[in-house]
């Protein structure tokens, strides 16, 4: 983990000056009591994690639609150290390596029409199990339509070789902001998110997020075959933004996290379609606290 901090730290001390967007979290979730389906408790466990994310602009152009047409670069990173008790030892690894690299397009089909593609390629792992396998390869493209001038909707496929096997999975989309004394954004891109936010003062934002998503994933070993581990948290969080100059912000929330699900299934995509709403393989931790302080470099 030391590695994997200096690497990011070392980014955010010098990207800045080539025009890079980026953030930097560090999140602790308290220990709680893990249970089965059965309501049985086998351990307990909480998690320490750092993420980070570097966007990198390569082209923007307005095209002859009065629209923009862009090539966005993307690397994210996540750590998760996870300290668990009593039998949770075995149902979760004891930490793991998410990241990736990922290249996303846009551009205007019609004056309210915009296609977003994207393709990338993951490492998804424990630090002590990374194979040819924990590679995966991603690629989807979706269309959107402005509703209004803060509602997009939408609709689109994703490929993935997250599970063996590639899988089409569809996707909504759905943008939406109202800014006002109180500003309001919901995000459907990936895992949902919904925040409220208003500004105290001119270098303070405060920020309401009642549903807020971190996920987790990975592929271990499991006997003689290869299992997708998967770690879902969602919570609600109250955040503090401070501005400190024009581009770059620090910010800290505290939270509560009502929903906190660890599931080990096959690798194939029969074990991914019949175990998506499925209880079966999966393990609940209790509600707890959350906790998380961050740095964020923007570029506009």
């Amino acid at each position: 983990m030391q590695i994997i901090f200096r690497i990011l730290l070392l980014c955010c001390c010098t990207l800045p000056f080539l025009g890079v967007a980026q953030r930097l979290e560090f999140g602790h979730v308290l220990s709680s009591c893990l249970e089965n389906r059965n309501q049985e408790k086998v351990g307990e466990g909480g998690m320490q994690y750092v993420t980070g994310s570097i966007t990198l602009p390569l082209s923007i152009k307005r095209d002859s639609l009065r629209g923009m047409r862009t090539w966005i670069a993307t690397i994210n990173g996540k750590y998760a150290a996870l300290d668990n008790k009593g039998d949770a030892t075995w149902i979760n690894p004891k930490d793991i390596i998410n990241t990736g690299v990922m290249l996303t397009h846009v551009r205007t089909l019609a004056p309210r029409w915009n296609l977003i593609a994207t393709t990338g390629v993951s490492l998804n792992a424990p630090s002590d199990y990374i194979r040819p396998n924990s590679l995966t390869l991603t690629a989807g493209a979706i269309f959107s339509y402005r509703m209004t001038q803060g509602l997009n909707l939408g609709v689109g496929v994703v490929a993935t070789t997250a599970y063996g096997e590639p899988i089409c999975i569809p996707v909504p989309f759905i943008t939406w902001k109202k800014t006002g004394r109180i500003n309001y954004e919901l995000n459907m891109r990936g895992m949902p998110e919904f925040r409220m936010s208003t500004q105290i003062t001119p270098k303070f934002h405060l920020t309401l997020s009642p549903f807020d998503a971190e996920r987790f994933s990975a592929v271990v070993k499991a006997g003689d075959t290869h299992k997708v581990y998967t770690n879902n948290v969602i919570k609600s969080t109250l955040e503090g933004t401070f501005h400190v100059a024009k581009h770059l912000s620090l910010k800290a929330d505290a939270g509560y996290v009502y929903y906190h699900k660890a599931k080990l299934v096959d690798r194939s995509w029969r074990a991914f379609w019949s175990n998506m709403f499925s209880t079966k393989n999966a393990y609940k931790y209790k509600p707890s606290f959350t906790f998380t302080v961050g740095v964020q470099y923007r570029i506009s």
